[in-house]
């Protein structure tokens, strides 16, 4: 059984290697998805897998930020399944999710 969830984390998190950071650690955990820049200081991942390795993914992202990122606020939510393939960093969606 898989499930795929939406994370969008606030703060310092644009010009850190935020992305790439989380991409590293994707690829330990062996999870699907993207990560990608959302707005000013937001960052979006989508993480696909077994139910507890998607939790430890996003409980390591959260709590290993690289050097000089801060996270001020993070907000998860469910969504639907995939079954993509893969974990990628994508360009930058330019809208502010505040609207």
């Amino acid at each position: 059984m898989r499930e795929r969830w939406n994370v969008q984390i606030r703060g310092l998190v644009q010009g850190v290697f935020f992305r790439d950071t989380v991409r590293r650690i994707a690829a330990r955990y062996e999870v699907h998805g993207f990560v990608r820049n959302v707005g000013t200081n937001v960052v979006e991942i989508e993480a696909e897998g077994a139910p507890n390795v998607v939790n430890a993914f996003i409980a390591d992202v959260l709590a290993h930020p690289p050097p000089g990122a801060r996270i001020d606020d993070a907000r998860s939510k469910a969504v639907a399944v995939l079954d993509e393939a893969g974990f990628s960093v994508k360009g930058d969606l330019r809208h502010s999710i505040d609207e």
